[in-house]
């Protein structure tokens, strides 16, 4: 859940996605009166939906999260994805990019290496081997996992 709210700062989740969450956090056993109650909504009540996905984070304990704290959490939730080749690594680094770029801010630095490696991806194709065992490196790093490559 922690991934989802997120993706929520980060502005990654359109409203009119928030009932199908909420029926699949439903799914996987989280309680909350309001998750129901969003879990019930008609995609096109954004404003309620809205009001309600914040409710549900409420009563699920998750406090704020400030838009740093959120590029984190999405970076960590991509790079295990990474890490499990669940996602190719360049385009899990293309989602940490769009994401920074999403959010604007421009002294957030932490994620510079996924950055890069996304951003010259596309220019320098005789370098893409290198680019990819950083984005590994980097998603192992950010992930907390080890892996054995070949």
């Amino acid at each position: 859940m922690k991934s989802i709210q997120a993706q929520w700062v980060l502005g990654l989740i359109p409203t009119d996605r928030l009932p199908d969450l909420a029926t699949e956090a439903i799914s996987a056993g989280i309680e909350s009166k309001s998750l129901v109650e969003l879990a019930g909504l008609d995609p096109a009540e954004t404003d309620e939906a809205r009001r309600l996905f914040e409710d549900v984070l409420n009563e699920i304990g998750y406090e704020g999260m400030a838009k740093a704290e959120a590029l984190r959490a999405y970076a960590t939730a991509i790079s295990a994805s990474i890490v499990k080749s669940e996602i190719a690594p360049f385009e899990g680094a293309k989602k940490i990019w769009q994401a920074t770029l999403h959010v604007g801010l421009t002294s957030f630095h932490d994620l510079d290496a996924f950055i890069y490696a996304a951003s010259e991806w596309e220019d320098r194709p005789q370098d893409r081997s290198m680019f990819e065992k950083a984005i590994i490196e980097e998603a192992v790093r950010w992930s907390g996992t080890h892996i054995e490559r070949a």
